[in-house]
């Protein structure tokens, strides 16, 4: 890794930390150059100003949300394998760097606009891809994969809003997850019965 990665990284780690612990409103940039070991100046070589640096936490939270919802192995069944993904979302809400800063503060900092963007396009292609695994006779590029991938992305963004919101996400989880898991067989039936 090249000095300008490692820098970038440990900026990107120690803000993960400042914002978790303070928030993004009370974090300060010295406290986050500090933590990091780096320069002022190295901060703003890399990010514009605290909410590109804020943007970039974003990013990598959730890339990592993303890239967890992958199976490590093959699935033998691929509606089994798109379900396990979609209830696997719900749990990034137990992890608080996801549940704080990607669904509480993000919105507030960046815009949702911003963060659906981002989230979105990322998410979307994902779905529209398990969709097409579990009925091959869809194609990623039709209007009802595309349709029915918006508006599974929109019900697990709301399911996983409901529970960071939540004053106890793991009580509310069951009934969370089985109203999506209605949502999502509703989905299934048309392919079931072509």
């Amino acid at each position: 890794m090249r000095d300008a990665e490692r820098t970038r990284e440990a900026l990107l780690d120690a803000a993960l930390e400042v914002f978790l612990r303070d928030g993004y409103a009370t974090a300060a940039t010295e406290e986050i150059v500090a933590v990091a070991g780096v320069t002022r100046g190295a901060l703003y070589h890399h990010f514009a100003n605290k909410r590109d640096l804020f943007r970039g936490v974003i990013m990598r939270i959730q890339k990592e949300a993303e890239e967890s919802l992958v199976p490590e192995e093959p699935v033998d069944d691929p509606w089994e394998g798109f379900t396990a993904a979609v209830l696997a979302s719900l749990d990034a809400v137990y992890d608080q760097a996801t549940r704080r800063l990607l669904l509480i503060e993000a919105p507030a900092v960046l815009g949702w606009a911003e963060v659906r963007e981002t989230h979105r396009n990322s998410s979307l292609r994902s779905l529209e891809r398990m969709l097409v695994a579990v009925d091959p006779e869809e194609t990623e590029s039709s209007i009802r994969t595309s349709v029915l991938a918006h508006l599974l992305v929109a019900a697990v963004e709301e399911a996983m809003l409901y529970l960071a919101h939540s004053d106890d996400p793991a009580r509310d989880r069951p009934q969370v997850q089985a109203q999506l898991l209605k949502i999502l067989a509703v989905v299934r039936k048309p392919a079931v019965s072509a």
